[in-house]
């Protein structure tokens, strides 16, 4: 967890959000309902903090004889098997070999606007941060790794995880991505930052500012990128002053002038 997350935010979006502008020598990334293992998706390096990039999501370690794809590194590396959300050991992402160089060195934040997890009954289900506060970034680490046989140098990321908030528990989904504040940002990309203010950000995000709802099995589809995919297929875990509904395009153009970006909005 995550084994996808959405972005849909338009590139101009992104890049005022962060203050950061695209790597020129990259294409823009179309926007991406799901992004899973493989995909390329935008992120911003602790090695260039300026300019946002993209990455393939999925990190193979650079002494890797073979290739593999990591999607997520646990917070609590080999600890924590149970989930418990009452752990206060340590953070020990930091000891297994394929975190250790990244988490020192090669950190990064991840651009989304949502994510998705699978409920107790593996019931897809979307997850956002309320009062359309997107998008957001998630702690990330990154890694180069050259194939052997083609000498191709691949660049790959995986978000890191922790315990779930009381609100995704309460369906079942006892994993979620590291979330970070605005504040947190920037310290985590710093490239001076010491380990342990850095392990000290690996915390769930507060329940209060979140809310999910319920999807069809349509976001269980490989590589399907349509925003169908995220219609609600029951109620949002807790109500909201405007409740964001799934937008029809006409609707969506009638918000644009309110927030420069509707919610998913598939124009």
């Amino acid at each position: 967890m995550p084994e996808k997350y959405l972005l849909a935010s338009d590139l101009e979006t992104i890049e005022t959000r962060f203050n950061v502008r695209l790597d020129r020598v990259f294409e823009p990334i179309p926007k991406k309902y799901g992004i899973s293992s493989g995909d390329n998706s935008y992120v911003i390096t602790s090695e260039d903090p300026n300019i946002l990039q993209p990455l393939r999501f999925g990190l193979t370690p650079f002494y890797a004889t073979d290739p593999v794809i990591i999607t997520a590194a646990r917070a609590e590396g080999d600890k924590n098997s149970r989930n418990d959300p009452e752990y206060n050991g340590s953070r020990a992402l930091f000891l297994k070999p394929e975190f250790r160089k990244p988490i020192l060195s090669q950190r990064c934040l991840v651009m989304a606007d949502a994510w998705y997890g699978k409920s107790g009954t593996n019931k897809p289900w979307l997850f956002y941060l309320q009062k359309k506060n997107r998008p957001l970034a998630m702690a990330g680490i990154y890694d180069h790794w050259q194939n052997p046989k083609t000498g191709e140098i691949i660049s790959g990321f995986c978000v890191i995880t922790t315990v779930a908030s009381d609100l995704l528990r309460s369906v079942g989904v006892m994993r979620m991505p590291v979330i970070l504040s605005r504040s947190a940002e920037k310290r985590w990309i710093k490239s001076s930052a010491p380990l342990s203010d850095l392990l000290s950000l690996l915390l769930p995000y507060p329940s209060d500012n979140l809310n999910g709802y319920p999807l069809s099995e349509l976001a269980d589809i490989p590589g399907f990128n349509d925003p169908t995919m995220l219609d609600p297929l029951g109620e949002r875990l807790r109500a909201e002053a405007h409740p964001l509904k799934n937008l029809h395009r006409h609707r969506a153009h009638r918000e644009k002038g309110n927030s420069g970006i509707a919610w998913f909005d598939p124009t």
